[in-house]
């Protein structure tokens, strides 16, 4: 059993998505966890499709289980989006290495710029270039340049680069001893507006959505059905559609509330709270709270954590608990061989993982009922940002993902997580929560 994780957004699944899977299970996994944002992503936006149903599509095209990143990293920056990520994976104690997407896939490279970050992103160099109005990233850039070279600063070019070096640094800070499988995208460069024969970016696949284009070269058959099923029933999500809730809570803020957003400090909480008074639209409170100290991504995701109740304290606590979304039997092997590892040697990373959102409840990590929280709001939340406004209380009622079922006798079939019932011949059913 090798097993290989992978941290995602799936937003939403496409063909590029479908080829890392495949490089990594062609170069020796037989197992795949992915560690996936739910419904709200890191670049400050609603997924297009709810959480359940892109783990379920994941599932469907070769990863054995999805576990759900908690909302309050997915809205995070690189470094702690990719740092929650790896503390999961960790937690796991049976994942063997690490895989991920990256424009320049050479590891060297990946490392020399994974050192040279650490060694820049100190208070004493950054502070003097953000005095200046420049933004983290770019300060940290060219700290880079003048320290290591030109060639290791234009790995930061890119976002999936930029990404796979806080992967690196993570390994380093968590002291996780696992195999780092770098893939080149396939295609095309990450949010480019070009396309090259089945590949196109998750950006440019979502602008042909709401553009109504075919986009059934680009994506595996699961994703186009679901696109066409969620739009007949207007249950796509976009960002705008909460812009009159979005409007309406920042009128009614005081200062104090941003304060204690996360990533919000220096002033930005003034323009923020003055945003949100004059603002008529969100197009207009992005555009009067945006310098270029503050990346509109940056905005975006301090305006959702706004929204979802997320607060900067809740970043300085780990992840409490792994939200099973979808899994297979490969899935469920790799849950009991988790179990069975964590037995044998305590793991200082551990926490426990359920597809069972009540079960967690009784977790006796204090921050679960706070993560559980914000996790069963943000998806209530999530719910009003299709045309189609759903009912609240969809992390208790979904259904956990499709299976994809093989014959397992009842004398090897492995123990299921909790929450999910197997039956004999390896078919699951859903315990019931509530009606």
């Amino acid at each position: 059993m090798k097993t290989f994780g992978i941290i995602a957004e799936y937003n939403p699944f496409h063909n590029g998505h479908k080829y890392h899977i495949d490089q990594v299970r062609a170069a020796g996994a037989t197992h795949i966890v992915a560690i996936m944002s739910g419904n709200y992503v890191q670049r400050g936006d609603v997924a297009l499709i709810d959480k359940f149903r892109r783990a379920e599509i994941a599932v469907q095209n070769g990863v054995d289980l999805v576990i759900e990143l908690p909302v309050t990293y997915s809205l995070a920056s690189a470094e702690l989006f990719a740092r929650s990520g790896m503390m999961m994976l960790g937690a796991l104690g049976c994942v063997d290495g690490i895989s991920f997407g990256a424009e320049n896939p050479s590891l060297a490279m990946l490392q020399n710029a994974a050192e040279a970050s650490s060694k820049a992103s100190t208070p004493d160099k950054i502070r003097p270039l953000l005095e200046q109005g420049m933004s983290y990233p770019q300060a940290v850039q060219q700290i880079i340049g003048l320290e290591a070279g030109p060639l290791v600063a234009e790995v930061f070019d890119d976002p999936n680069n930029t990404l796979a070096v806080e992967y690196i640094k993570s390994l380093s800070y968590l002291n996780l001893d696992f195999e780092v499988l770098p893939i080149k995208r396939a295609g095309v460069p990450h949010n480019s507006e070009e396309t090259s024969e089945n590949y196109a970016s998750a950006s440019k696949i979502r602008q042909m959505i709401e553009d109504d284009e075919d986009i059934s070269a680009f994506v595996p058959a699961e994703t186009l059905e679901t696109v066409k099923e969620y739009e007949e029933n207007e249950n796509l999500c976009y960002f705008d559609n909460l812009e009159r809730e979005l409007l309406c809570l920042l009128r009614k803020a005081v200062p104090q509330q941003f304060t204690m957003l996360p990533d919000v400090g220096q002033g930005l909480e003034n323009r923020l709270f003055e945003a949100g008074k004059a603002a008529t639209s969100l197009d207009e409170f992005l555009e009067f709270v945006k310098t270029k100290r503050y990346t509109m991504a940056r905005i975006r995701r301090i305006l959702l954590a706004f929204y979802i109740g997320s607060l900067s304290s809740d970043l300085m606590m780990p992840p409490a608990f792994g939200r099973i979304l979808a899994f297979n039997d490969r899935g469920v092997e790799i849950i009991k061989a988790s179990r069975e590892k964590n037995k044998e040697k305590p793991n200082r990373l551990a926490i426990p993982f359920s597809s069972d959102i009540k079960e967690l409840y009784t977790s006796p990590i204090p921050a679960a009922k706070r993560f559980i929280q914000l996790t069963t709001l943000s998806t209530d939340l999530y719910a009003l940002a299709s045309r189609n406004i759903r009912r609240s209380g969809g992390d208790f009622t979904a259904k956990i993902g499709k299976l994809t079922t093989v014959e397992i006798s009842e004398n090897t079939a492995p123990a299921a997580p909790s929450g999910i019932e197997v039956t004999q011949g390896g078919k699951a059913q859903e315990n019931p929560t509530e009606e």
